[in-house]
């Protein structure tokens, strides 16, 4: 199967979107190697290192470590396979010590004992799945150590990790800002639409009536019949101050027509 080299970021998101065993195999073997979005380790290292590199990956689209592969220096993959399987909740507890909270990651275990696949015969592997969303981006590092301090921010360049310039983090966050822009899509409008509605209710009515000479009149009733009740009596109008110069409709009305114009100037018609 040769669907990465079509599209290695296609492919990469379908594997972390379900990462079988048989698409783990073809990620190994399949003759990918080690870049942006994959590293290969032959055991587990520190989890501050560790950290670094899902970092790294989270704000570079997302990735996968591989425990128990090492890639030679003539880009040929040895799958040695781990001796055992570490506790994965242990090791998710550890790493996690070093990230924020927005960084979400999942360690999944493959063994192949009794397999007849000769290269992976009777083997274990462990691996980090790291997802990424850009509206969470730039992921930071959210601890203090000798090497490193809170707020900095790591990318995947090939197979290297390293810290963004001021460049990579500018990119990162306009990247951000496209995806939150992004999300202002019906269903948020429809929002912001309903809670402007809720402001108006609180501002109160446009005008305010005061009805005068009335006996005997319950206040809800002449709001209900308001004709009535003003044939019963004096009626004083006082405009609201705090109300605003449009009104809920007209402020919609007026939306309306520079949304027009907006549309008419990105189809050149004006």
């Amino acid at each position: 199967m040769s669907e990465k080299m079509l599209d290695i970021k296609e492919y990469m998101y379908r594997f972390l979107q379900d990462s079988t065993r048989e698409k783990f195999i073809d990620l190994v073997f399949d003759g990918v190697g080690e870049q942006d979005s994959i590293d290969f380790k032959k055991i587990w290292i520190e989890p501050q290192k560790l950290s670094e590199i899902i970092l790294g990956m989270a704000n570079t689209g997302g990735g996968v470590v591989i425990f128990g592969v090492e890639e030679k220096e003539d880009g040929t993959i040895e799958a040695i396979g781990l001796e055992e399987i570490v506790d994965k909740e242990k090791q998710h507890s550890k790493i996690s010590k070093f990230l924020p909270n927005t960084v979400k990651f999942n360690i999944l275990d493959f063994d192949f004992s009794g397999e007849a696949y000769s290269k992976i015969e009777n083997k274990m592997y462990q691996m980090i799945v790291i997802y990424s969303d850009d509206k969470d981006l730039p992921y930071m590092w959210d601890r203090d150590s000798n090497e490193n301090q809170v707020g900095c921010v790591f990318i995947r360049k090939g197979t290297k990790t390293v810290k963004a310039n001021s460049f990579e983090l500018s990119e990162l966050i306009d990247k951000k800002i496209r995806s939150m822009y992004a999300e202002g899509s019906k269903l948020a409008l429809e929002e912001h639409l309903e809670q402007l509605k809720v402001l108006y209710e609180y501002v109160g009515a446009k005008e305010n009536v005061i009805h005068k000479n009335i006996l005997n009149v319950g206040q809800a009733l002449l709001e209900r019949f308001q004709s009535i009740s003003e044939s019963l009596g004096e009626v004083e109008r006082t405009k609201n101050p705090f109300y605003p110069e449009e009104d809920f409709e007209e402020f919609v009305a007026n939306m309306i027509k520079k949304k027009k114009i907006k549309i008419e100037s990105v189809l050149d018609l004006k």
